[in-house]
């Protein structure tokens, strides 16, 4: 007869365990599980970069799916629409949150799972790789009473992390703080942070609008994803609170036409925004075996034990600054293009994101290829 003993034996209960745990001690973000022909693969997110992991036979692929289906609360048997879900991982460390996505393709399922310590703590503002005269700015615009700052940047460059750093420096017991996202990636100890649950009714606009009932002076929204709310987010702003959100677009200047096409009109914009932070993230090169290049006359990497063999060892962000002083807000207002509105700002301080990674490659934190990989032309 067959007992919890006997399943928790099975191959695919091993394997998925074997395979978190290579994960977790690999600092990974992401598992990604990945159909062929002749069952799948395996491949880990570090740093920003996937790395090949495992390969599964089909024997053990299917099971190993319908596992992390299983534990995510998925229906195993429906294997045609994408689907989502979310379960705990126990470590060491702690208790891991494993956000799960699936979607059929043409050689089975994809498996995501995204992995989540919720109980880690948001590295302190000057962590993040700021330099002295973007932190001394920024740190001015956060302590503000009220207004919209926003930080823009494409996905995975590491906007949510400088939120909750911004939100960590900025509160305290004399301010109500409130946090909106979509999933809440990290708990914050005396803020109340809520979880967008779409299924229940309980969307983004929903929870702004509740906060506004609830005396707010700090309101982090994880994402601006529609009109509906861009528009409450920014009225709030208007009203007396201070809005922190993450925006997608290239850079802080393209950051107006973005809102622009959420539907808010230059003068609500031009009236609230006071800033936007863009960033990216790039790997630092490993400190143990880094090599001066003299042609290059820059650092490259090299590899050894200690960075995997891959030249690189952890991330940094690289930022871009745009305060919206009385000059650029009137821009705004009246319609001057994106073009416009960075010469304006180069007259007060702006710099690209370019420029903060020409310093981080003379000081040897990263190198010209890593700069090209992810600013691309622009670097």
């Amino acid at each position: 007869m067959q007992n919890a003993f006997a399943v928790e034996e099975a191959p695919a209960v091993r394997a998925l365990r074997a395979l978190q745990e290579r994960a977790l001690a690999a600092n990974a973000s992401d598992l990604h599980f990945e159909p062929t022909s002749s069952g799948g693969r395996v491949r880990l997110r570090v740093d920003g970069m996937l790395r090949d992991c495992e390969t599964l036979e089909t024997a053990l692929y299917l099971p190993l799916i319908s596992r992390v289906k299983l534990l995510a609360g998925m229906d195993i048997a429906d294997r045609r629409q994408p689907q989502d879900g979310r379960y705990a991982i126990r470590s060491p460390k702690g208790e891991v949150d494993a956000r799960v996505s699936s979607i059929p393709t043409i050689d089975g399922e994809k498996v995501v799972i995204r992995l989540l310590d919720v109980h880690a703590k948001s590295p302190k503002l000057n962590e993040l790789g700021m330099r002295a005269v973007t932190l001394t700015q920024y740190r001015r615009m956060i302590a503000s009473p009220y207004g919209f700052l926003i930080v823009t940047g494409p996905t995975g460059s590491g906007k949510t992390t400088t939120l909750y750093s911004s939100v960590r420096e900025i509160a305290d017991r004399t301010r109500s703080v409130c946090t909106v996202e979509d999933p809440v990636e990290m708990r914050l100890d005396g803020i109340a942070q809520v979880n967008v649950n779409a299924r229940a009714g309980l969307d983004f606009s929903v929870v702004l609008r509740s906060f506004l009932r609830q005396d707010p002076n700090v309101i982090m929204v994880g994402e601006m994803r529609d009109a509906a709310t861009a528009s409450i987010a920014i009225s709030a702003a208007l009203s007396g609170q201070l809005v922190l959100t993450t925006l997608h677009s290239n850079d802080a200047p393209r950051s107006i036409d973005r809102l622009l096409e959420l539907g808010l009109d230059r003068h609500t914009i031009g009236a609230a925004l006071f800033g936007v932070l863009s960033q990216r993230l790039v790997r630092r090169l490993c400190p143990d075996c880094r090599a001066f290049d003299s042609n290059s006359r820059s650092f490259v990497a090299v590899g050894c034990g200690k960075c995997g063999h891959g030249g690189y060892c952890g991330r940094t962000g690289l930022f871009e600054l745009l305060e919206v002083d009385d000059e650029i807000r009137e821009a705004i207002t009246s319609g001057a293009s994106v073009v416009t509105i960075r010469k304006l700002a180069a007259r007060t301080g702006y710099e690209p994101l370019a420029t903060d990674g020409s310093a981080k490659i003379t000081s040897g934190e990263t190198s010209r290829e890593e700069l090209r990989r992810v600013l691309g032309a622009a670097a």
